[in-house]
């Protein structure tokens, strides 16, 4: 029978608008858990709760107190809804020791100088791209660690099951970790942006579009058709998979014929005529199809009913090109954390140096290059209202020429005057229509980001009515 037994684990949860700590009872038998305040139970994972309890929050408070001393208990019975928690828990274990690995170090922060404020830098020098009041218009990019947007509801999720994943889809988060850094540029002298979606030609003829409609009236038959076969193929030695699938297609011809005595007697037995006819020659290895055999027989095809479908959206990519000449010794430094700022920024990444890393060490995995984030601002910070947003990027190519006037010229110590440098970002996800109509909540709260972040979920742009969109 079993009995509740009291774990000496307490969660806090809220009654009649007071925060309480409720004991944390398990069914010896069952894994039934409960949780228990003043002799009073407020929780059940098998019944009803106390009004204002959310059940996937409660169990999620627990699962955060329940450590591996109580997962790996053999002698106490664990609660109902850890069995799937264990699962995520080692790919949590995992996660954690690769990103120990390839955690974000002080190495890793750019414009760290006390020349520099907060982890920025501009180009020009002495342009005025202020936060409050006039501003020239700019071009802002900053730069963030990576993080698998889409991890969560495969690995660690555990309140996302499977048929969640079947009928609602995989959920999306931020990519974005910590922030590295970010510069200002000068508004691009080339400023285009082409939204593409993919299309492509399917044709569907009245032979395929019976059969189609056979095969959905009654799916069910049709596999339990299937099965039947594909067992008296086994018994007889036959390959079961052949055999099911044979006899799903003769079925599901056995009833587009059966239609067909009904039909137009000139078009059915045309119909069936040719089909008949490809199929024999088939059987005797010579692939000829019913559509040849009436295009030279009669002069006509079955009508393919030819259209344009939907295939998928395509992701865009930019490009930038900045000439930069340097006119003092300050600014050069600066052009040239610049340009280390794209080029280290893109690289992939070799295990830090507090697990023994850096400098050429070994390395199993290489991890993720850092992602980027842009957007053209104007006075007050805000979003040029007639220019398109971008989602986060990477950072697919850099391109420095050190020449761009065709010879070297450089200042003393071999500084070059100038430099063109070239830009290829490519959008790490889609545009969709839904994209257009976020118009964002809360402003981001990661502080480090103060100037970067706008309204949004931490990487999704708010757009507003009267703005361009993407």
């Amino acid at each position: 029978m079993g009995y509740f037994k009291d774990t000496g684990k307490k969660i806090s949860i809220e009654i009649n608008g007071e925060t309480v700590e409720a004991s944390v009872f398990v069914h010896t038998n069952n894994g039934t858990t409960e949780l228990r305040y003043d002799g009073v139970t407020h929780y059940s994972s098998k019944g009803e709760n106390t009004e204002g309890l959310n059940r996937d929050t409660i169990e999620n408070s627990i699962k955060d107190i329940w450590d591996d001393k109580w997962i790996n208990n053999k002698k106490d019975k664990q609660p109902g809804f850890i069995k799937n928690f264990q699962v995520a828990l080692q790919a949590r274990e995992q996660n954690k020791n690769i990103r120990e690995e390839f955690k974000v170090t002080d190495q890793d922060y750019y414009f760290r100088s006390k020349f520099f404020e907060n982890n920025s830098a501009q180009y020009p020098v002495d342009a005025i791209y202020n936060k409050t009041g006039e501003s020239q218009d700019h071009l802002v990019i900053s730069q963030y660690s990576y993080k698998a947007p889409r991890a969560d509801d495969i690995w660690f999720n555990d309140s996302v099951g499977i048929s969640d994943l079947l009928t609602k889809g995989i959920g999306r988060n931020s990519p974005l970790d910590k922030f590295l850094g970010l510069v200002r540029m000068p508004m691009p002298n080339n400023i285009t942006d082409s939204n593409n979606v993919r299309w492509g030609e399917d044709s569907l003829n009245a032979i395929e579009a019976a059969a189609l409609k056979a095969v959905g009236n009654d799916i069910t038959d049709d596999v339990g058709i299937g099965i039947l076969g594909g067992l008296i193929g086994g018994l007889s030695g036959a390959d079961a998979g052949e055999t099911a699938k044979d006899a799903v297609s003769l079925k599901i011809l056995a009833k587009v014929l059966g239609d067909l005595k009904n039909a137009d007697k000139g078009v059915g037995s045309t119909i069936l005529g040719t089909e008949g006819t490809a199929r024999i020659l088939a059987a005797l290895g010579i692939e000829t199809s019913a559509e040849s055999i009436l295009a030279r027989r009669d002069g006509v095809v079955p009508n393919s009913n030819l259209e344009l479908l939907f295939q998928a959206p395509m992701l865009r990519q930019f490009s930038f090109m900045y000439k930069m000449s340097p006119r003092s010794k300050s600014e050069a430094n600066v052009v040239n954390q610049i340009l280390r700022f794209f080029k280290q920024g893109m690289a992939a990444k070799k295990k830090n140096a507090a697990v023994g890393g850096a400098n050429g060490g070994r390395s199993y995995f290489l991890g993720t290059p850092n992602v980027f984030r842009l957007q053209y601002r104007t006075s007050n910070n805000e979003a040029i209202k007639g220019l398109n947003r971008i989602k986060t990027c990477a950072l697919t190519g850099t391109s420095v020429n050190y020449t761009p006037e065709g010879a070297f010229a450089s200042y003393d110590g071999g500084q070059p005057v100038s430099v063109l440098l070239t830009l290829g970002f490519q959008e790490l996800e889609p545009i969709y229509d839904s994209d257009y109509k976020y118009e964002g909540g809360t402003n981001d709260e990661r502080k480090d980001s103060d100037y970067d972040m706008g309204p949004g979920e931490g990487y999704r742009w708010g757009i507003k009515a009267d703005e361009v969109g993407y």
